[in-house]
């Protein structure tokens, strides 16, 4: 009997070498399930996209290609989209990388906000429209990471939930989506203000940099009355305005608009004569710009670095701003409201955080199949 073991070790070797090797084929094919681009399709589809929706609780943005190849954003009446992000969001999501495959069970998805619908607001749908499909490309986005950057995401119709590497801008506030910095001219490109029968011009040697208000004299009409502390709040802010001329919102402009001279002011500056014509309404101040091109322009800042002043091409600017009313950020309506106030001037919010802010928990290990 003793000559069998020989056989028998040799047959339970095969065995073992066999088992192993369909253990790690099974390893091998999820290994390659689990790799790669998360939506391959995308990279034909891209330039075919003619549409763009973001919903998130009851909250929408709709995007648009336009026939010149710009963007729209037609739930602010056509205003045009900044087209840098809007191509972000659709090579982010052709660029995502499979990295873990996750639960199948609808039940946990709302561990991952990745429920849908979702009446909580927690996930996010992004709906791109192609021409040439029937059916829209449809996926939920659900928590994302920054370090490393990742997203947890599922499509509509698929109860698989993945962990990707890589992230989206899929955020439904609609000024993730446009530039709202009008001007931002540098100081020296500032000749006067107006506002009210109250002038603020620099002195002629005033510095080209960090000028303060002792940098600037005041005249008044007789049109309005105004004491000493307030012409001296109005010289450290009035010159500022056009090195930081932004907005909140926008619409197209109405027809019934009439400005008011408490929300009208005139800068006089190197390359053009400004005029902001506003009024206050229910939901904030509104204006419009008037554009006057004068000669002598500063040729227009080429390429100009992102916290970096810059000098527009006016007359493009005048086209930039022709038939839009934009809303003035609060903090702005609130220094006119107290420059003609004997309160303290408050001082200007940072510029706003555009990368966001890594608010998500870690994933959690339970969480795989």
């Amino acid at each position: 009997m003793n000559r069998f073991l020989p056989i028998l070790a040799i047959a339970a070797t095969l065995l073992t070498l066999l088992a192993a090797w369909a253990i790690g084929d099974r390893i091998a094919t999820s290994a390659r399930a689990t790799q790669g681009l998360m939506f391959p399709e995308l990279g034909e589809l891209a330039n075919a996209v003619q549409a763009i929706e973001l919903v998130q609780g009851d909250r929408t943005v709709n995007l648009e290609r336009a026939t010149d190849g710009t963007w729209k954003l037609t739930s602010r009446d056509g205003y045009t989209a900044d087209l840098e992000l809007v191509r972000g969001l659709i090579v982010g999501l052709s660029q995502l990388q499979k990295d873990q495959a996750l639960t199948r069970k609808p039940e946990r998805h709302g561990e991952l906000n990745l429920t849908w619908p979702d009446p909580e607001g927690r996930a996010r749908l992004i709906r791109l429209y192609a021409a040439s499909e029937g059916k829209p490309f449809e996926v939920i986005i659900g928590q994302e990471r920054l370090m490393p950057r990742s997203s947890y995401l599922r499509r509509i119709g698929d109860d698989q939930a993945w962990r990707c590497r890589g992230g989206v801008n899929g955020d439904v506030d609609f000024q993730r989506w446009i530039r709202r910095d009008l001007l931002s001219l540098p100081a020296t490109e500032f000749l006067a203000a107006r506002w009210l029968g109250l002038t603020v011009t620099p002195k002629p040697d005033a510095p080209s940099t960090n000028r303060r208000a002792d940098d600037f004299t005041v005249a008044t009409d007789a049109s309005t009355v105004w004491t000493p502390d307030q012409a001296k709040a109005a010289r450290g802010v009035l010159p500022e305005w056009p090195s930081r001329l932004e907005f909140d919102d926008v619409r197209a402009a109405k027809p019934d608009f009439t400005p008011a001279p408490d929300r009208t002011l005139v800068f006089t500056l190197k390359g053009a004569i400004l005029t902001l014509e506003g009024r206050k309404e229910e939901t904030g101040t509104w204006f419009r710009l008037a554009v006057q091109p004068t000669p002598g322009a500063t040729a227009p800042t080429k390429d100009p670095k992102p916290g970096d002043p810059w000098v527009p091409d006016w007359n493009a600017f005048a086209t930039k701003v022709r038939g839009w009313e934009y809303r003035m950020p609060e903090w702005r309506e609130s220094q006119l409201e107290r420059l003609r106030s004997d309160e303290p001037e408050p001082k200007a919010p940072p510029m706003p955080d555009l990368e966001g802010k890594d608010r998500l928990p870690p994933p959690s290990s339970s969480m795989q199949r």
